[in-house]
């Protein structure tokens, strides 16, 4: 019988993290106390290898996170992916204005991340501050590019030159990717709807099969794949970053499992 009130946890899950600590919570016989709140179905399709986690599905504004949150909970796990600013910045309002204690998840980053802007200009590596900054170089270039930063940002990106016959998008293998995708006017022939993290030889494979010139990716962290992407500059490529919108603070994962083994 599930746990109800105020022993209940909240867990906002990303893909790669959600799964871990759904893992975790079964190992330690908790998943009866925590409810996995994912935005899309493909979300929901990550935990099926642990039926008994409790999901509750779609995407939740700050009103809807207020109604479903307060009262509801003792705490809240904010594992949501790096770019989900919006998201991040909600759960932040209710657990302030409602008492909730806010644990903040990072995801962790790869050391090419660290010295990345350091030694940028050497390698065919742009970094940029904004999916519109990145948009804006790509008009100004020449060549054909891999878009690997979500089906959400493309509506943003379809405004560059040449878009459908430059533009090869990498999404994760839902109705809702494809169908942005097809709203951003990008052929059937170059979608590709797959989950990574993805290695060197895939990415490198991927722009050969392609003829593509330009990889555009996020600031991902080892999850994300991020130092097997960013490697294809040393082959020639040019990689353009959108990098992590804020300096966050909050903890490792390591660091959550040791504050929830004391709670």
């Amino acid at each position: 019988m599930a746990i109800v009130g105020s022993d209940r946890l909240a867990v906002f899950a990303g893909t790669t993290e959600g799964h871990e600590l759904a893992a975790y919570f079964r190992d330690r016989d908790m998943l009866e106390r925590a409810d996995f709140f994912v935005a899309t179905d493909y979300g929901r399709s990550t935990l099926s290898d642990i039926p008994e986690a409790h999901i509750i599905c779609g995407r939740l504004g700050l009103s809807d996170m207020q109604e479903r949150l307060g009262g509801n909970y003792r705490l809240v796990i904010d594992a949501t992916h790096p770019y989900a600013v919006e998201v991040t910045e909600n759960l932040k309002n209710v657990c302030g204005k409602t008492g909730l204690t806010y644990l903040r998840l990072l995801r962790e980053e790869d050391p090419e991340e660290r010295s990345l802007e350091q030694d940028a200009a050497g390698r065919n590596i742009t970094v940029v501050r904004s999916t519109e900054e990145a948009a804006s170089l790509l008009d100004s270039t020449e060549g054909r590019f891999l878009l690997t930063t979500g089906a959400k940002e493309l509506p943003v990106f379809a405004g560059v030159r040449e878009f459908p016959a430059r533009c090869v998008a990498r999404v994760l293998p839902s109705e809702s990717s494809l169908e942005a995708c097809r709203k951003a006017g990008i052929p059937m022939k170059s979608i590709i709807g797959m989950q990574g993290p993805f290695t060197l030889e895939m990415n490198r494979a991927t722009m050969r099969q392609y003829g593509l010139q330009i990889l555009v990716t996020k600031s991902t962290g080892k999850a994300g794949g991020f130092a097997d992407k960013a490697a294809l500059a040393d082959e020639g490529y040019r990689i353009i970053v959108i990098g992590r919108p804020v300096e966050e603070e909050g903890l490792s994962m390591k660091e959550l499992k040791e504050r929830l083994d004391r709670i």
